[in-house]
């Protein structure tokens, strides 16, 4: 997703890009201290998901920016992030998804980026948002290679090599990415879109781990896993 951060304050731009930054390498942002230079760039044909806003950039008016992009390129959505309220009636009437307030919390961040996303979806599957204590993650299915039980903790692993241990149960974690996963053993359940091979009771991921199915559990997971096949196959 490429997301566009137009402030004239680096600071409050890099608050946005650093309160983002973990929740995937699917995000790409780019910082723009000028409206005139953002929509340039989306003149040039540059298809942007999600702008972060500022209002007041000097001799320049966001919410003319704003307007702009969005008759240019109706389906982006619009972020304000800026340092008054006088402004928010005029924010909804050029479809703004959300209005923040400066200064802004790296949290209040994250609550706008998710709730706008969900409108922005991944086609694919929906996002899912996970709270545990003071703590947002946001993780797509399709970039979750497995989730591992360890003790009172739930390890999520992302297909770029990263993962989280998040204090949850694992069966309310698990119960979150529903039937899209197949479980191999108890406490482990694994994304088949990232299974290299199955070799005899032997699976192997596309992350380099292996696991042994039980016995009680090959058949089960041979015939999820052929259906989840031969249904990608049908498409």
């Amino acid at each position: 997703m490429l997301i566009a951060i137009c402030d004239d304050t680096k600071a409050d731009a890099e608050k946005i890009r650093f309160s983002l930054m973990d929740i995937g390498d699917e995000l790409e942002m780019i910082w723009f201290d000028k409206g005139a230079k953002l929509i340039e760039s989306v003149k040039s044909g540059t298809f942007y998901s999600l702008v972060f806003q500022d209002i007041y950039l000097g001799d320049e008016s966001g919410m003319e920016t704003a307007r702009i992009v969005k008759e240019l390129s109706p389906e982006t959505q619009i972020i304000f992030v800026t340092t008054s309220l006088d402004h928010a009636v005029d924010a909804f009437k050029v479809q703004a998804a959300d209005y923040l307030v400066k200064p802004c919390s790296e949290a209040d961040i994250v609550r706008a980026f998710a709730r706008v996303n969900m409108r922005i979806g991944k086609q694919e599957q929906a996002n899912i948002v996970l709270n545990v204590g003071k703590e947002m993650y946001i993780f797509y299915p399709e970039k979750v290679v497995k989730i591992e039980s360890d003790r009172h903790y739930t390890v999520i692993c992302r297909d770029n090599g990263k993962s989280e241990r998040v204090h949850a149960n694992f069966a309310d974690v698990a119960g979150l990415f529903g039937s899209r996963f197949i479980e191999i053993r108890r406490g482990l359940i694994v994304n088949p879109d990232y299974i290299e091979r199955v070799s005899g009771a032997e699976v192997i991921l596309a992350d380099g781990s292996s696991y042994v199915l039980p016995k009680a559990k090959k058949d089960s997971f041979i015939a999820l896993y052929t259906e989840f096949v031969t249904a990608k196959l049908r498409k």
